[in-house]
């Protein structure tokens, strides 16, 4: 059985089509993560923001 050299070239065609949504899909989750890690060093700042200001307000009332 020989496959010709259209049929050949189809099925590139639609194995370059799949590569390209599948390649475009993880750059999309990459820049996803990205942006969850960055969410997550800024809620991380904000606890260490909250912690220090408890401490300070502990302080004061344990002065008083």
């Amino acid at each position: 059985m020989a496959i010709s050299v259209d049929t050949l070239i189809e099925e590139k065609t639609l194995l370059q089509k799949d590569f390209d949504d599948v390649s475009r899909k993880a750059k999309q989750i990459e820049s996803d993560l990205l942006q969850m890690r960055n969410n997550l060093n800024a809620l991380n700042g904000a606890i260490q923001q909250t912690n220090k200001l408890i401490a300070k307000a502990q302080e004061k009332k344990g002065k008083k």
